[in-house]
């Protein structure tokens, strides 16, 4: 098996065999965010893994995801040692599937030499250890809600988690999603307060903080796995719209009242039913196209199976809910890599209204994605502004470039401009969205490195 490593790399002392061998420091881990957290370099976080071989190794667990989805049983991760075992790793983590592949490998779907099986089933111990975790300790400030009157909806993960998955381990998490009615935010935000949460950002508007509670350790303990030990954040919300950037919203909050009560660990919550379900799901993938992006795409696949197969869903009701807000453009990524993925899965008439309200700039991103995602430095001006319509967003768009944050406070300009020139001289900056069906260039490596379409390890099985 290659090695991604390079000598003197903290991967260097990763047994092979676990990932508990490999201790996380919190000093290792603080020192290689400092960079990250100035530059947005993402070299910085795994220093000696080339993004080319990160976003090869994604390629071949998309390929694995395939053919789960299609129903194929003992697939090979990686039969032809194409990639390292560190690479694989870090895709895992970074495509979110890492639990997934963990519980694949666990119950016999698919097969993987031992190193490559140890790394992935030790990364879903990881995954179940935190989800407990979360749940636990997310469970005061639920009942704190109640408490007050309010019954809270969560949305995302927290939900699929436990509706779509065989275990709430096996689709990761960073936050648990919130939502109160609006006229209900400062009884809400003294019923977390009162279960020992407090602040941890400002208010936006529509209304969204996040929260933390007062016993949840701030600092990140790893950056290769969930550790169960690393922060988690409560985000709460009182409205279900998106803002993609400013002049540019998903305006979902007027289909609120498509939730229903269930039970969600252990308690009476409500959730968002479908097709609202779907369409959330959808626009927050679009708009994250570089967070989980195949875990989300997996996802979605899930929650189309599972209703459509137990009558929860139709079609002619998502396309009504498309067109009544508008937000068919905001869907369209995310819908299009699904049908990529799972061929056979979304409606053609869904797919055909949500390109048709799009954008030429969307629909040049979209012909150039795949499910697995490219490198994650790579950036595109076509993609950032795929969602922009109309003179008043567009120039909405032009300020928010020129000042990517809101304008009373300069917190994340200077890093996200030392990004974009950092970018701009390695040559990672461009006009065009970066082709991850062909793979795009990444400057010190030779192309056939960069993200080939079809790892070698493909064309060997």
């Amino acid at each position: 098996m290659t090695s991604d490593r390079a000598p003197g790399h903290p991967a260097e002392n990763l047994s092979d065999a676990t990932s508990e061998e490999y201790p996380p420091s919190t000093e290792e881990v603080s020192r290689r965010l400092a960079p990250f957290v100035r530059n947005l370099d993402p070299g910085a976080m795994w220093p000696g893994l080339s993004e080319g071989a990160r976003v090869a190794a994604a390629h071949e667990i998309e390929r694995i995801t395939r053919a789960v989805l299609a129903g194929r049983i003992g697939e090979q991760i990686d039969p032809g040692g194409a990639h390292g075992l560190y690479a694989l790793a870090i895709a895992g983590h970074t495509t979110g599937i890492g639990p997934l592949l963990g519980h694949w490998i666990e119950t016999g779907i698919v097969t993987a030499a031992a190193a490559i099986s140890a790394r992935f089933t030790s990364y879903l111990d990881h995954s179940r250890r935190r989800a407990a975790r979360m749940e636990r300790e997310v469970g005061p400030a639920l009942d704190a809600l109640a408490a007050a009157g309010i019954q809270p909806a969560v949305i995302k993960g927290f939900h699929t988690a436990r509706a779509y998955f065989a275990e709430p381990g096996l689709r990761r998490m960073a936050d648990v999603d919130v939502l109160v009615p609006p006229e209900r935010v400062r009884d809400a935000e003294a019923a977390l307060r009162s279960a020992g949460f407090r602040p941890d950002s400002d208010a936006l508007h529509p209304y969204k903080r996040e929260w933390i509670g007062v016993d949840v350790d701030p600092r990140v303990f790893s950056l290769e796995w969930p550790d169960e030990r690393s922060r988690w954040i409560l985000e709460l919300h009182a409205s279900l719209d998106r803002i993609i950037h400013p002049g540019t919203v998903a305006q979902l909050d007027a289909e609120r009242d498509c939730m229903e009560a269930k039970m969600i660990a252990g308690r009476s919550l409500l959730v968002l039913r479908q097709p609202l379900l779907l369409l959330a799901l959808a626009c927050h993938c679009s708009q994250e196209l570089n967070g989980s992006r195949l875990l989300r795409l997996f996802e979605m696949v899930k929650v189309i199976r599972m209703d459509s197969a137990a009558g929860r869903f139709d079609w002619e009701e998502f396309l009504a809910m498309l067109r009544r807000t508008q937000a068919a453009r905001f869907a369209y990524p995310a819908l299009s890599l699904v049908e990529q993925l799972a061929p056979g899965t979304v409606d053609p008439r869904v797919l055909a209204l949500c390109r048709q309200q799009s954008t030429w700039a969307a629909r040049h991103t979209v012909q150039r994605l795949v499910p697995a995602g490219g490198a994650l430095d790579t950036r595109g001006l076509l993609r950032q502004i795929m969602f922009t319509r109309g003179p008043v967003a567009a120039i909405q768009c032009v300020l928010w470039i020129l000042w990517p944050a809101a304008f009373t406070t300069t917190r994340g300009v200077g890093t996200t401009w030392r990004a974009r020139l950092r970018r701009l001289r390695t040559g990672m900056q461009a006009l065009r969205a970066p082709n991850e069906r062909e793979g795009e260039f990444i400057p010190g490596q030779p192309p056939s490195s960069a993200s080939p379409r079809v790892p070698r390890a493909t064309r060997q099985s």
